[in-house]
């Protein structure tokens, strides 16, 4: 049975993995199109104005790891009266692409993975059960600069998510899973051109037997440029 689980995690994520390249790979082709037509070939190097240096878009990957408190909405079982711990330390990972900019806005895909707190459902003095959360998730990716390094951010894809609760005092489990849609939003502030520190709030919306996963995170996004 382990088996069975672990071989149908593997599987969902590398469909989503196989998705991301696409993605990926279509955005690549039609962004040097774009460039050919318009013969807009964006240059490596700084360019400087009045020895100021000024940034120029380069399409480039992306990698990102972040901690904060995750949410987990789940319920106890009908008519136990029990209550629900939904609340504690969460992550997330992610690597994404940047294939797009006009004007102040930056586009990208994303591919990340998040691991939730366990949710833990008690009696008075006893751990009934524990449910287990983690999803991984294909989004594009939006980014409008504010003022100096300061930007927004929005997210919208999809979500495989899963969960697997396990009964403490008869080792019992049933376990979940579904694609679902996957948003967030936050803010971002390039620390360099390469770096930049990240606080964002992402869901990933489950149905009535995953429930949804909320993280609110802090973490750090480095650009290979």
């Amino acid at each position: 049975m382990k088996w069975t689980i672990s071989l149908l995690k593997t599987n969902n994520i590398v469909k989503l993995i196989v998705l991301f390249t696409l993605a990926c790979s279509f955005s690549s082709t039609a962004f040097a199109r774009h460039c050919k037509k318009h013969h807009c070939t964006p240059p490596v190097e700084t360019v400087y104005k009045d020895q100021t240096p000024v940034y120029t878009f380069v399409p480039n990957w992306y990698v990102g790891g972040h901690v904060g408190v995750s949410r987990t909405h789940d319920k106890a079982a009908p008519g136990s009266g029990d209550s629900v711990t939904q609340i504690g330390p969460g992550w997330t990972a992610d690597l994404g692409y940047n294939f797009y900019q006009y004007h102040r806005a930056t586009f990208a895909g994303e591919l990340g993975y998040t691991q939730y707190h366990n949710s833990n459902e008690t009696t008075p003095g006893t751990n009934v059960a524990s449910t287990e959360h983690f999803a991984a998730y294909l989004a594009a990716v939006g980014q409008f600069s504010l003022i100096h390094n300061l930007s927004v951010l929005g997210k919208l894809g999809v979500a495989y998510s899963y969960a697997k609760k396990v009964f403490t005092t008869t080792g019992a489990s049933a376990s979940a899973n579904t694609y679902s849609p996957y948003y967030g939003a936050g803010f971002s502030y390039n620390v360099t051109p390469q770096a930049a520190l990240v606080l964002q709030w992402a869901r990933a919306r489950g149905n009535g037997s995953t429930g949804s996963t909320d993280l609110t995170s802090l973490g750090v996004t480095y650009n290979f440029l």
